[in-house]
């Protein structure tokens, strides 16, 4: 479509600078840490099942056998809701980028050509401690990527991010002077792609793609 939101900049940054693809690899991330953590996670209510298990054979406790699974399934909830929360959260978390876009931990691909922007996001503690530039979040129009702090070659990765042609934003503000490769406030030397972020800009939303 004539009006179909393209970024072409940033496919041709791709094409020039990532003809190899790049690993991100993240920290405390390996197979056998998961199952380490998801083996902390689930033993505390096996044995606290176990125990309450060993004392009904044995004649010590007088609760049902139906209140004994009751009692697992309940104490099993948190450690379900941890494990599925940690892998909804790796979906997003970007595995590799290459020449066509980027690749998430579990499979899922975003474009380049649908990149809107680049987000350096702060992470806040307690209300008043503040890490500026915690991640990077890479805001497709499918959906969002998120490259997290504790990574491998950290500054190298940012500094790869910092060098494309496209709008950055800090916490959702766009960043007046842009340094490196980015673009400044609103242009990107092409007229295409300036209109629709001045659009994005005027509307507080993303540009939809016309289907």
């Amino acid at each position: 479509m004539q009006n179909e939101f393209y970024n072409q900049p940033v496919v041709e940054w791709a094409r020039q600078n990532l003809q190899q693809p790049v690993e991100i690899r993240q920290r405390f991330s390996s197979r056998w840490f998961r199952l380490f953590v998801y083996f902390v996670l689930f033993s505390i209510p096996v044995l606290i099942v176990g125990a309450l298990v060993f004392l009904k054979l044995q004649g010590r406790s007088e609760a049902s056998w139906w209140g004994l699974f009751l009692c697992g399934g309940v104490l099993s909830l948190p450690p379900v809701i941890i494990v599925v929360t940690a892998a909804l959260i790796r979906q997003k978390l970007v595995k590799s980028v290459d020449a066509e876009g980027v690749r998430s931990s579990l499979g899922r691909r975003f474009l380049w050509k649908d990149l809107y922007y680049v987000d350096h996001v702060s992470k806040i503690y307690s209300g008043s401690r503040k890490i500026e530039d915690n991640q990077l979040e890479l805001v497709f129009a499918e959906g969002k990527a998120i490259i997290p702090p504790l990574i491998h070659n950290r500054a190298g990765i940012w500094n790869l991010i910092n060098s494309m042609p496209v709008q950055v934003r800090d916490d959702g503000k766009v960043r007046a002077v842009q340094s490196g490769g980015n673009i400044p406030e609103n242009s990107s030397g092409n007229p295409a792609f300036d209109e629709i972020v001045r659009t994005m800009q005027e509307l507080k939303v993303q540009p939809e793609r016309n289907k």
